[in-house]
Parts: C-alpha cells; sequence; structure tokens
C-alpha cells in the first residue's frame, strides 16, 4: 500500500470536508483469469467491511463507472434498499451521495476514485469537475505505486 496515495486522499477528504473518499482498482485471478474490483486505499471508513467487496465489472458503483468510463453522481442512496443491495460500498459505509470519476490513461480505466457523503447533498457541475480532476492527478501516483 501506497502511504503517500493514502496521504493525499487523506488530506483531500479534510480539504474538501467529504465523509469518504476511496479508490478502487481491479486486479485479473490467477486462478479462474477472472477481473474484480476492489477498493484498495480508502479515508473516512467507519469500518473494515470495504476489504470483502469485490465486483464485477458492472457492478456497483466502482463496477459501473469501471464499464461505462464516465462518472456517476447519485443522491439519496439509502431511500431505496434494493438498490442498496447492488452498490455494497454504500450500504457498508452509509453513503447517501456518491460522486466517483474513472481514474484514466490513455482513455482506458486504471481506477475509480469515489467522494461519498453520509448525507443528502446536491452536486453540482463544479463538483464533479473536481472529482474529475483529482482523478486526474491521483494517476500519476497509481504508476508510482
Amino acid at each position: 500500500m501506497s502511504i503517500q496515495i493514502q496521504q493525499v486522499i487523506d488530506n483531500i477528504r479534510q480539504e474538501l470536508q467529504v465523509d469518504f473518499i476511496g479508490i478502487a482498482l481491479s486486479r485479473v485471478s490467477a486462478g479462474t483469469n477472472l477481473r474484480t474490483i476492489h477498493w484498495k486505499y480508502v479515508s473516512g471508513n467507519t469500518n473494515e467491511n470495504y476489504k470483502r467487496i469485490r465486483l464485477q465489472v458492472g457492478r456497483g458503483i466502482a463496477g459501473i463507472v469501471w464499464r461505462t468510463g464516465r462518472s456517476y453522481c447519485e443522491m439519496n442512496l439509502q431511500d431505496d434498499p434494493k438498490e442498496l443491495v447492488e452498490l455494497p460500498i454504500a450500504r457498508m459505509e452509509k453513503i447517501e451521495t456518491a460522486v466517483a470519476a474513472p481514474i484514466l490513461k490513455n482513455g482506458r480505466v486504471q481506477g475509480v476514485l469515489l467522494f461519498g457523503y453520509r448525507r443528502p447533498l446536491k452536486i453540482e457541475n463544479d463538483f464533479l469537475k473536481e472529482v474529475e480532476a483529482r482523478a486526474e492527478q491521483l494517476l500519476v501516483l497509481l504508476e508510482e505505486a
């Protein structure tokens, strides 16, 4: 685990007053040759359950962003229990509002950056642009890790 990446997301969380920040990365299982997505770096977590989450591309917030290569914004996540089953990080961390952006290199997703709030919050376009800019900055650190 890169201490530098952890320090950067801790600082971003404090600077922007975000309740939760996570970076999801993927790996291919040697035995099954399947790609899974997991939360590698987090800040502001309330428990360690995020470590057990394994997503397929297209599943969960990180999987949706990974598949589409586009940002994701959603509010009032806790209002729909059926939806929460599909969003384990939101369920486990009690995230009410989520903004996620792909971490891209040459148009290919290398990771997903998630900002989460434990309260309803209207997401402005400027904030979405901020998350996307932070995702772009994190690519350099991820490549060094």
